[in-house]
């Protein structure tokens, strides 16, 4: 199906992200509330200590995972065009993909709340990250927009579901569905899930294992 396929995009939710010990927004169990620009400026090591053990540390010690690196390579050899993502850990990119529209935006977007300037990932490292001119604190984008719509990255993201001609969706559990109900539809998640019924093909297995034993015939 991918071969024949002219216009091929990916839609990814939590599942593709789980082999690197990132959890499911859905089912976060935290301390505090990670959404919270309130949590945030209260108690910013707090803050900062509990984002780094949920995001940012299995962010930069176990992704991308091979799933995110198959796709990055599917794009390179133009078998998929794009990847509309419910994640916000960044990892398409990290891990090579050009074409993503990170719908609910992602870690790579980084506001000082004094200032408003904006600073990449990498910037989260810092302990409590803070502007070295205004001093202000830093919230990520997805925070900012207390885990919201990215309005251009949706837009984007309904723009490819019209062009498309197949979708595969991986560990996803439908919280972005707007695919025309003409389109071919492959679904890989390892429990059942929204797209089981309107899939013409699903395949439950982790998407890393899947990915692994296909590699060669693509």
């Amino acid at each position: 199906m991918l071969k024949r396929a002219n216009n091929a995009y990916v839609i990814t939710g939590a599942g593709i992200s789980t082999s690197a010990d990132i959890p499911d927004l859905e089912h976060l169990s935290s301390s505090i509330d990670i959404s919270s620009e309130t949590a945030l400026k209260n108690d910013p090591q707090q803050y900062y200590a509990e984002f780094h053990k949920l995001f940012i540390d299995p962010v930069f010690e176990n992704g991308p995972t091979d799933s995110h690196r198959f796709l990055a390579k599917l794009e390179e050899d133009d078998l998929i065009k794009g990847i509309v993502t419910t994640n916000i850990d960044f990892l398409h990119e990290l891990a090579g993909s050009k074409n993503v529209a990170d719908i609910w935006s992602n870690l790579n977007r980084n506001h000082y709340l004094k200032c408003g300037r904006i600073f990449p990932i990498e910037t989260l490292k810092s302990a409590v990250p803070t502007c070295p001119i205004c001093g202000g604190l830093l919230i990520p984008d997805p925070v900012y927009r207390h885990i919201g719509i990215d309005e251009n990255a949706y837009l984007r993201a309904n723009q490819w579901m019209k062009q498309a001609d197949l979708v595969i969706t991986i560990g996803s559990n439908g919280y972005y569905d707007n695919i025309p109900n003409d389109i071919n539809v492959i679904n890989i998640n390892p429990k059942r899930n929204h797209f089981d019924q309107r899939a013409q093909l699903t395949i439950h297995s982790k998407s890393d294992l899947v990915f692994d034993q296909i590699y060669d015939y693509l």
